[in-house]
């Protein structure tokens, strides 16, 4: 016990504080008026220019978003907010009566095809790129979820699996070091080259998640092919004088998971500016997950995560420090590790565990752990001419640990034990000039020190490396009343230098060099009023990571063996991406169409081996690279039938193939489409915002399939998938709001099978999860 309270102080005093926080006297009213206060329902920050119809004696709402209304004002039956970007907003009297302060949010138009995301005052992409974004109140929805499994909500994003703890994103068939992560403006580096290994991120603790689909190349470097994840925490709440913040509970069925999460932020004059502050923390804690009709042992998973948020601003200079906690351990099921070959080919065959042992929240070996600790200072400065330069530095380090089973008591010594290092600096100039031109200039430096630590008994899986990258980019923007369009121009450099022993006591490695130019062209037109088209075109590149090198050794979650190929080169891609954009009081769509070729493109594929170890017996898989062309198309159709009906339809395809003999590649998604009926019951006494939501999911037999490229013949039929989705917002008096969320995935228990997972080789997917989510807004 006094363990687990040390280990998660930080956590429980953020608990604590929330709690401690509602005291203070800075949330008592003002007997001689009412209050309103008015939140973004994005962005969850106060909104700035609100203002009550027929009311001009009240002052609309500054930093901090309150409305004063005086008691002789307060009359008739409703109050109609509105301001500028946003929808107005209807609030009975009544309810400012009764509850003090009443807090209200009020939701921004939907005008996302003429502007960019952008998130405080930094400019996250430009409005030439076809991207969908993930807002606050969907975020929240996801506690407990994987990264990627919260992305998949994005239309053109799906998943590849290992387990059902272990997830990375897929954009276009595109994965691993081919998409880029950006965590707060940083880039996002750990050991996620595996394919068993998941981005080191916490889903809850991100504002706003934007996917960018064009390749990035030009803006952000190397590994942009498939595109970009733009990942970011709320803006600091400048201007909120009062200590605000929320505590989320989850309890899930499927594994009997439990989930904490609690934020909090203000603001206070600070040196003659603005200072503000924000703090989160989560705690997860499962154990054993199931499928449709068994129980898959060893699976639970522990995450502690934890950040931290300062800055200040003034006129002219913002000046901004962010430092994040990230710590799993998640268990490897245990049907992975197969004792010879005989009992591995048996159990492909089988396609299920045959041993079932009693549920356990506990974690056994073989198991993960990872820590990773992200610290990032960001300087912005605005001249007098309104051109705005910003530095950045950023420093990671990730810690992963992989546990097998092993003999003489040695289990609790890790087969796999790396360190990763990393700092990088980057440079932005921006400059609007001639009401509708404007440039951006910028630089970047990373450098990366990863080894594997000594004393585990075994071979590392990848040699020591280091790597140095160096890049410069210039982008020039028009932007018009009705269109727009812009070019970039970018240089890069990488050098990896790495060094190891092979099994025989050999020395193996090299260093290499790379140096590449990349271009990207994008342009955008109102049409219509209610149409737009979007067009980017950009190449983009990918040196050959140091596990599709060198590696020889088991991937422990895979359960595979991977062998890499020291004469790969490197990638080199040209996408154009396509995007029709509609939008109508009752009628939004979108079609998003793309072409991507890829030269020397790099995946694995099983050779029909098979190594037996002293921890097991593992098929062989041999990275190798062939030219590939890539295409899709992505959709989405939303229509409010009726003011309280809202259905949605989304799905996406995309083909791949080798260009010079047209083989299917292996593991892209198949055919997808999710569509949803959604009704707003509206109020019934103190619960208001009462939603219901039914979801079904369609996911097709993947039929570009080469069984060449698989361990066997077949891949897994069609399913499909039901959900729905409870939730309503209780009012208290004293103005404090709690949301209750109650879902359900795979209503009906389906044992299935997803065909980008590579333990469908071993297990099913996940079955039935029915979770109760408690939010207090204080």
């Amino acid at each position: 016990m006094k363990r687990f309270f040390s280990k998660n102080f930080a956590l429980w005093s953020m608990v604590v504080l929330s709690l401690l926080s509602t005291t203070l006297p800075a949330f008592a009213q003002n007997s001689n008026s009412f209050r309103i206060i008015v939140f973004d329902a994005e962005s969850q920050l106060p909104v700035i220019g609100v203002s009550l119809s027929r009311h001009k004696d009240i002052a609309p709402t500054k930093g901090d978003g309150i409305l004063q209304i005086s008691p002789s004002l307060l009359k008739g039956d409703s109050l109609h907010l509105h301001a500028i970007g946003y929808l107005p907003l209807t609030v009975a009297v009544q309810e400012v009566r009764h509850h003090q302060p009443l807090r209200v949010q009020l939701r921004p138009m939907s005008n996302q095809l003429n502007e960019a995301v952008v998130s405080g005052q930094r400019v996250l992409h430009t409005q030439n790129a076809v991207s969908n974004s993930i807002t606050t109140a969907d975020i929240a929805k996801n506690l407990g979820n994987t990264f990627a499994g919260m992305l998949e909500q994005v239309s053109g994003v799906s998943m590849i699996q290992t387990g059902s703890t272990i997830a990375k994103p897929v954009v276009h068939g595109m994965y691993g070091n081919r998409l880029l992560i950006m965590n707060n403006g940083v880039r996002q580096q750990g050991q996620q080259w595996g394919v068993d290994h998941a981005p080191e991120l916490d889903a809850s603790a991100a504002g706003r998640v934007t996917v960018v689909k064009g390749a990035e190349a030009v803006r952000y470097g190397s590994e942009a092919l498939g595109g970009v994840v733009l990942m970011d925490a709320q803006p600091l709440p400048y201007g909120q004088r009062k200590i605000m913040g929320k505590l989320s509970g989850l309890y899930g069925t499927n594994g009997r998971k439990y989930a904490v999460t609690q934020h909090l932020s203000q603001s206070f004059p600070l040196f003659g500016g603005d200072a503000a502050w924000r703090a989160q923390g989560t705690y997860v804690n499962g154990g054993d997950r199931s499928t449709g009709s068994y129980l898959l042992n060893n699976t639970g998973m522990r995450e502690v995560t934890a950040s931290a948020a300062l800055g200040w601003r003034n006129s002219r200079l913002e000046l901004q420090g962010f430092y994040s906690f990230y710590s799993t351990q998640v268990g490897v099921l245990y049907s992975a590790q197969m004792g010879d070959e005989e009992l591995l080919r048996e159990r492909i065959k089988i396609g299920q565990p045959v041993n079932f042992y009693p549920w356990t929240r506990s974690i056994d070996y073989p198991h993960q752990k990872v820590v990773h600790h992200v610290g990032k200072l960001e300087g912005r400065y605005t001249f007098a001419n309104k051109s705005r330069l910003s530095v950045k530095t950023a420093w990671q380090h990730d810690d992963r640990r992989e546990y097998n089973q092993r003999r003489n008591y040695r289990s609790m010594v890790p087969t796999l034990d790396l360190r990763l290092n990393n700092f990088q600096t980057d440079a932005q100039w921006k400059h609007t000039y001639a009401d509708n031109w404007s440039s951006e200039i910028g630089a970047f430096y990373g450098a990366i020190d990863n080894y594997n630590e000594p004393g585990t008994g075994v071979v590392p899986i990848i040699p020591n490396y280091t790597q140095q990258n160096l890049g410069a980019y210039a982008i020039q923007k028009y932007t018009g009343h009705d269109w727009g369009a812009e070019l970039g121009a970018r240089a890069d450099h990488q050098t990896i230098d790495a060094r190891g022993k092979n099994i025989f006591g050999e020395n193996y490695g090299n260093l290499t060099r790379y140096t590449n130019f990349t271009y990207s062209a994008g342009a955008h037109y109102h049409v219509l009023p209610q149409l737009d088209v979007l067009t980017n075109f950009g190449t983009a590149w990918r040196a050959p990571h140091v596990h599709e090198l060198y590696s020889y050794g088991v991937e422990q979650s895979s359960g595979l063996f991977a062998r890499g190929d020291s004469t790969l080169r490197p990638e080199v891609s040209a996408k154009w991406v396509t995007s029709l954009r509609y939008a109508s009081k009752r009628i939004t769509a979108s079609v998003d169409a793309y072409l991507q070729w890829i030269d020397h493109y790099i995946y694995d594929e099983p050779t029909k081996e098979v190594i037996t170890m002293v921890s097991g017996a593992y098929p062989v898989f041999q990275y190798r690279s062939d030219n590939a062309f890539f295409r899709g198309i992505d959709a989405d159709f939303s229509a409010r039938i009726t003011p309280k009906l809202h259905y949605t339809v989304g799905g996406s395809m995309v083909w791949a193939n080798e260009t010079k003999t047209n083989r299917p590649l292996p593991y892209i998604p198949s055919f997808r489409a999710t569509q949803s009926l959604a009704y707003h019951f509206g109020h019934l006494g103190h619960l208001h915002d009462i939603h219901a939501k039914v979801t079904h999911r369609f996911v097709a037999k993947q039929t570009r399939f080469d069984a060449k490229a698989d361990l066997i013949d077949h891949t897994p039929p069609a399913y499909q998938l039901w959900g729905a989705e409870l939730s309503a917002n209780f009012v208290m008096r004293n103005g404090h709001h709690l949301h209750i969320l109650l879902t359900a995935d795979n209503l009906f228990n389906l044992t299935y099978r997803e065909y980008t997972n590579r333990f469908r080789y071993y297990a099913h997917d996940l079955g039935r999860d029915v979770r109760l989510m408690l939010t207090w807004d204080f």
